[in-house]
Formats: C-alpha cells, sequence, structure tokens
C-alpha cells in the first residue's frame, strides 16, 4: 500500500481559526486574507491583522505537527508488528513447508515440528502433555449463613466457642428475617437490608447472640400487634423499623379513640349544656 502524503492526509483547522472564520466583525475579504496568511504564509498589509494571523498561525502548526508525528508512530507501530508477525511464523503443520512470505533481511524461521512446543513445555515444567497429573487443589464449597455463626471445630473435632463475626451475624440474621411473615409486607432487597444490618451488628459486635434474640423476639411481638389490626399500621419497610430499634420497645397497638360521653347529673347520664 503506498504511504501517502501530508497533503493526501489533509489538514486540520483549530478551534480558534474557526471562530476567526465565524466573526461578523471582519469582511469576507479579511477572513480569507488571514487564512491564506495562516495556512500558506500569504503576506498582509494590515499590521493589526498581520498580528492576529501569527498568533492563530502557531497553534495551527502545534495541531499538525503533533497529528503527523501520531500517524508516524502508528506506521511504525504498525511496521514493527508485521515484521514480527513474519518472524513469528510456524511451519504449516501438515507438510512443513516453510514460513510465510519474509523479506530477505528477516531472520529465517528454523524448522519445528508441531510437537516441539508439547517438548519444550515438557522439559520447563516436567509434566507430559499427553498424561496431565491428577486430582489438583479441590474447589472449596459454597458457605451457608449457617457456617458463618457456627462455632468453630478444634483438631479433636470438638466445637469451640467463638463468638460469629458482625458480618455473619448480619448475614445470618438478613435470611432469617427475609422468612418472617412481617418481611413479605415490609420487602426491601439484600442490599439494603444489609446495609442496615451491618452497623447494628457491629453496635451490638459484643453480645451477638443476645441481639440477634431481641431482633427477633421484638419482631415477633410486633407482628402480632401489626396483625391485630390488619396490619394497617405496620411501617412501609422493615429497615426502618430496624434502623430505629423498635425491637427494643414494646409494640403499641392501635385502637379506635373511645366515644365520648356528656357530663349529666349521674344518675339519668343525660347530659347537661
Amino acid at each position: 500500500m503506498r504511504k501517502k502524503s501530508q497533503e493526501e492526509l489533509g489538514t486540520l483547522v483549530t478551534r480558534e481559526m474557526k471562530v476567526m472564520l465565524q466573526d461578523e466583525g471582519l469582511t469576507k475579504e479579511q477572513r480569507f486574507d488571514i487564512l491564506a496568511a495562516v495556512m500558506f504564509d500569504a503576506p498582509l498589509k494590515n499590521p493589526i491583522l498581520g498580528s492576529f494571523a501569527k498568533s492563530l498561525k502557531a497553534g495551527f502548526e502545534l495541531v499538525n505537527a503533533a497529528r503527523y508525528r501520531g500517524i508516524e508512530r502508528e506506521r511504525e507501530w504498525r511496521k514493527n508488528a508485521e515484521r514480527k508477525r513474519r518472524k513469528l511464523s510456524y511451519l504449516n503443520g501438515e507438510n512443513d513447508t516453510p514460513c510465510t512470505s519474509m523479506s530477505p533481511h528477516d531472520t529465517p524461521c528454523t524448522s519445528m515440528s508441531p510437537h516441539d512446543g508439547l517438548k519444550q513445555n515438557r522439559t520447563e515444567q516436567d509434566i507430559s502433555p499427553y498424561k496431565p497429573p491428577k486430582g489438583g487443589k479441590k474447589v472449596p464449597s459454597k458457605i451457608s449463613p449457617e457456617d458463618l455463626t457456627a462455632p468453630a471445630k478444634t483438631e479433636e473435632g470438638t466445637p469451640r466457642r467463638t463468638e460469629p463475626t458482625p458480618q455473619g451475624m448480619a448475614n445470618a440474621m438478613a435470611e432469617a428475617l427475609e422468612q418472617t411473615e412481617a418481611y413479605g409486607r415490609m420487602r426491601a432487597n439484600r442490599r439494603n437490608l444489609m446495609r442496615h444490618l451491618i452497623p447494628l451488628a457491629e453496635k451490638n459486635s459484643a453480645r451477638l447472640k443476645e441481639w440477634q434474640r431481641e431482633v427477633l423476639d421484638g419482631l415477633d411481638a410486633w407482628t402480632a400487634a401489626w396483625k391485630a389490626d390488619d396490619w394497617q399500621y405496620a411501617p412501609g419497610k422493615i429497615t426502618k423499623w430496624l434502623a430505629d430499634e423498635k425491637y427494643l420497645q414494646p409494640p403499641r397497638k392501635k385502637t379506635a379513640a373511645p366515644e365520648r360521653v356528656g357530663t349529666g347529673c349521674g344518675d339519668c347520664g343525660i347530659e347537661i349544656a
């Protein structure tokens, strides 16, 4: 492919030159004279316009010089990449024909069989390519929320008395809350639920088991109160109920206000105005 010259690649016009060409304060002749002075070094009789043209020419030459340098770097990179590709071309595996076309100045390819790469790999790693090693590392099984909160075991197999981590307890709490009846009416996604549970678990990190029991027992008590009022006073989101630590407060059952009884004589019950 023939290499294009700079004239064939074109010339960039800077933003400042575009602003000048759209400046209605200059006449069309003045705009053309300035453009010719910037691009083709045409002389200008007006010293003010000449100074303006010189300032535009500095940016014009800088932008186009950077563009041509970038094009040359890309050409050089493509040339080197093609040279490396020709040098790394292997023999055809079927008929051992030499490498693809190469220039007379390139280093000729060495004759290689399709299995030479495998032999080299075997020499470096001492592993047969035809008999791969058996076994390997076992993939660890998935960890459930119960595993995070379960006590660790010693080498003898007996449970070791350890406190669960706040992160593990938050996961276990999320699993437990998602199974409750109240969660179905105050639904929240797992990400938002964990964002509220983790700070609470860290706050109660010294007593995670007690905190877990407080939350679940408190939710059971509040659920009974909400069900008694047909869920009309249940909060919209369970995350708000958790953030306000309502599980530490006794449930308040909403009931209708009692009817007002007028003050009377006390015997007949007739209201006295």
